[in-house]
């Protein structure tokens, strides 16, 4: 007995150590919610300043395409005017005919106008003005923008930042006919941007256009003396070139106004569109009502989650019930399949006391 007791005892012993060594599991984590992830871009904001250097970089860039031709004008046309007696002797000497001689002189002044103001004009009408132009549509429309942020200051600071990237970007766009848009969405905006380019149109392109027409007019007509020395011959090239000139000089406004009209006839069909995102959307990002609502499909309450209990409780104990129904009514049935034995034992049974009650 003392040695089996000793066994017994080490083995206990032994196991309660075992035990001890061995290491705990951890307990059940619960279920943590999945992680829901969105790809935010972030547009940096321009650097302070760049805007006023990008205009001041884009006046250098303008009189680049400017400048040569007005200091070709500035010095060719005074020395052709100075020289142009001159011209006006030998052409008469040399053709014996005086209004080939006006001709010749006259021509020799409008010749250097021309080559001077012809692509002077071209350079700034059709380079110089659309881009110029068009960065004042942009920051006509971006100011519109934050006019209306104004009244919900959660927007305004997003609202300045996108301005400025807009108006960078315009005011660093390459010359000639802009290739991107103004962003003009509500009537407003469109209207403004359509008064902006009708007025454009009008007053710098078309009346630039006139200018420079009314020195190719005359230098036509000049031209045309000189080689014929006819004044009728030389009004006829006078009229021509100034059917060219009205051309030329009415396509920007005909342009203008049918594209402001067709803009505000399309605005008017949805003159206040409902907002968009400022910032290029990823088609594959989920939208932020989805997101809530897939974390708040992870994130019960604890009330939520003992309803829940209690809702499955309560029907696995209605099922459990209808269950202990059938079995009692199975009992019943069967209690009284075996009850009915012993009604007819007892039937059987019953006779037999009668004849003994009646024997006694």
């Amino acid at each position: 007995m003392p040695v089996r007791s000793s066994v017994i005892a080490g083995v206990a012993a032994i196991g309660i150590g075992a035990l001890a060594a061995a290491p705990l599991a951890p307990p059940p984590q619960p279920d943590a919610p999945p992680v829901v992830s969105r790809n935010v871009q972030l547009t940096a904001a321009p650097a302070l300043g760049s805007i006023p250097l990008a205009f001041i970089r884009n006046q250098f860039q303008y009189c680049s395409l400017i400048c040569p031709f007005a200091v070709q004008g500035a010095i060719g046309v005074p020395l052709a005017a100075a020289q142009a007696p001159a011209t006006f002797l030998g052409s008469l000497a040399s053709t014996g005919s005086p209004l080939q001689a006006i001709g010749a002189a006259a021509a020799s002044i409008t010749g250097p106008a021309d080559a001077a103001v012809t692509p002077l004009i071209n350079n700034d009408v059709f380079l110089v003005v659309p881009k110029a132009f068009h960065a004042l549509d942009v920051a006509v429309v971006e100011a519109i923008n934050v006019g209306a942020a104004i009244t919900t200051p959660g927007q305004l600071l997003q609202a300045l930042q996108t301005g400025r990237t807009n108006i960078l970007n315009a005011l660093n766009a390459p010359v000639g006919t802009p290739t991107t848009p103004t962003g003009a969405t509500n009537i407003v905006q469109v209207v403004a941007v359509s008064a902006l380019d009708v007025t454009t149109a009008v007053a710098f392109q078309a009346g630039e256009l006139l200018l420079s027409g009314a020195v190719q007019i005359a230098d036509a007509s000049a031209q045309e003396l000189a080689k014929s020395g006819n004044p009728v011959a030389a009004l006829a090239a006078g009229v021509a070139q100034t059917r060219q000139v009205a051309a030329t000089a009415t396509a920007p406004v005909v342009s203008a106004v049918s594209t402001a009209l067709t803009n505000i006839q399309h605005s008017l069909h949805d003159p206040f569109p409902a907002a968009t995102a400022t910032t290029a959307k990823n088609p594959d990002e989920p939208s932020l009502e989805a997101t809530k609502t897939a974390i708040s499909s992870t994130k019960k309450s604890p009330q939520t989650v003992a309803t829940s209990t209690t809702s499955t409780a309560e029907t696995s104990d209605s099922t459990n019930g209808s269950d202990g129904s059938g079995s009692k009514q199975s009992d019943g049935r069967k209690a009284a399949d075996s009850g009915k034995p012993a009604k007819h034992e007892q039937a059987d049974h019953h006779p037999d006391n009668h004849r003994g009650a009646k024997a006694h």
